[in-house]
């Protein structure tokens, strides 16, 4: 690996500085436009758009409640109180609203999901430049980037999910803390260096994820969780050779800054998670209690189903496998039935539309995250590169995956719980690639499939995103048994008009 001289590092840093400003400003300004339909109304209506307005008005007033007319049929009824699921991260940044007469009055919801949408973009920006300093500079490295950061910037989870609601702008802002969070991690592991601070970013990320969608947040606390277990097993390891015995190492490696502050962290916000859901549902480990769910009265097998199944079955996971790799069930049976309709209905609340692939919409990713295993495999990664570190993040960030595959309800942007897993493994993939000469020879010999994977990649977010803003929420069972093409043209001719 050839890293940049010390002459070169302040060009360097003062180029990337001035491409990030330039990319994230082409990205508010694109993103704004496909978030709002071309219309630039940032501020215009969207259903229960108000929720987080009135949950942080409430929340100032020392009440965990919303406003029955804000949420609507998407609230929980308990004791006479309404509540909504979601965390308060999204109600908390609301808070400049305060500045600005009648601000809490104003939706902001698209703008949410806009700010969220360009942060997520940055921060992967960030971390594609980060390994691009530390890594050979060549024609072949540097077309490598580019193709990788025209994928962050016109493809992926970036631009294919560009639809505001409420529930679209909590997905937003996870997979943006969880884009910083892998950025952390990357610049962790490539430097060999997880310094007390660093870690304390990464437990603060995690904490707040944990208040705005609590899968996501569950996957962060794991993966900061098996990284300090990791941590202290390599240092203790590293340490042998001193005259002091495994105990009393090990007993220092926990007892270290770089594991007691982010500890102390995560334990800070693990309590203010527990406070919410105390007052929301009375038990501080209970994070949402579909009992009290309003929209019930629409579905009455939905409670029969959750307590047949519960929430999350290891049953639906060959079904859920196909609706976000290989979407074999939107095609009808020869008499009229869904291809595993009767698996679907009987374990599923619905598999709502559009149906996707990360096959497709995540391709050069995919290219990358082969890098990275035929490097380990081949033993071509650097030796400065702990496998124990990578594998505790892995295995953590899998979580959530694993969660969305046997989770009751199949929503298409659940496929967001996926990228920081993606990521993570693609970006170091992206390093393994360009980080040595026996790889830089394959990125060269296979460049023009790698740009064609960018094209599918990016070509396939920005059709997938047209099929969302014209796709129902719910059950797509109605709608695929017109005939799935038909329904989706009718609909795209409808929203084009």
């Amino acid at each position: 690996m050839i890293r940049p001289a010390h002459s070169q590092v302040g060009t360097l840093f003062r180029t990337d500085l001035m491409l990030q400003i330039l990319l994230i400003a082409f990205m508010f300004l694109y993103y704004g436009a496909l978030i709002t339909n071309g219309n630039f109304r940032i501020f215009g209506p969207t259903a229960e758009g108000l929720t987080f307005n009135s949950m942080l008005e409430h929340l100032l007033n020392g009440r965990f409640d919303v406003d029955p007319k804000a949420i609507g049929n998407e609230g929980f009824l308990r004791d006479g109180h309404v509540y909504a699921y979601q965390g308060i991260f999204c109600a908390v940044i609301r808070l400049p609203l305060l500045m600005f007469k009648g601000g809490l009055a104003t939706n902001v919801t698209a703008l949410s999901c806009l700010i969220a949408a360009c942060f997520a973009g940055a921060m992967k920006l960030r971390a594609a430049l980060f390994v691009r300093r530390h890594c050979q500079r060549s024609p072949v490295s540097e077309s490598a980037f580019l193709l990788l950061a025209i994928y962050i910037v016109l493809g992926g989870a970036q631009v294919g999910y560009l639809r505001t609601s409420i529930y679209q702008e909590v997905a937003f802002w996870a997979a943006a803390l969880g884009a910083a969070f892998v950025y952390c991690a990357v610049k962790g592991i490539i430097l060999d260096r997880f310094t007390p601070r660093l870690l304390a970013w990464m437990a603060l990320l995690a904490g707040l994820a944990l208040l705005t969608r609590v899968s996501t947040g569950i996957g962060l606390y794991a993966a900061i969780g098996l990284l300090l277990v990791a941590l202290v097993i390599i240092d203790t390891v590293k340490d042998a050779s001193m005259s002091h015995s495994l105990a009393v190492r090990l007993l220092a490696g926990i007892l270290s800054w770089r594991v007691l502050l982010p500890s102390a962290i995560l334990i800070a916000f693990l309590a203010v998670a527990g406070v919410v859901n105390f007052f929301r549902w009375g038990n501080p480990a209970t994070f949402v209690e579909f009992s009290y769910y309003i929209s019930n009265r629409s579905y009455p097998d939905r409670l029969d189903r959750m307590h047949t199944y519960g929430l999350f079955n290891v049953a639906r996971i060959p079904f859920s496998l196909g609706y976000f790799f290989i979407p074999v069930w939107m095609f009808q049976r020869a008499d009229g039935m869904l291809l595993f309709e009767a698996e679907q209905t009987r374990l599923f609340d619905a598999a709502e539309l559009p149906p996707g692939s990360f096959f497709l919409t995540d391709l050069l990713p995919i290219v990358f995250i082969g890098f990275l295993i035929g490097s380990i495999i081949h033993a071509r990664l650097s030796k400065s590169i702990s496998l124990g570190q990578i594998l505790a993040l892995a295995a953590g960030l899998a979580i959530p995956c694993i969660l969305m595959l046997m989770a009751v309800y199949l929503a298409y942007r659940y496929r967001m719980e996926f990228y920081p897993e993606i990521d993570l493994l693609a970006f170091l993939g992206f390093y393994a690639a360009i980080s040595n000469g026996e790889s830089l020879a394959i990125l060269r010999r296979y460049r023009v499939w790698i740009a064609t994977a960018t094209l599918v990649s990016i070509v396939s977010a920005q059709g997938a995103l047209l099929l969302y803003k014209v796709s129902e929420f719910g059950p797509s069972q109605p709608f695929l048994r017109e005939g799935v093409f038909v329904h989706y043209y009718w609909g795209i001719l409808k929203f084009l008009h």
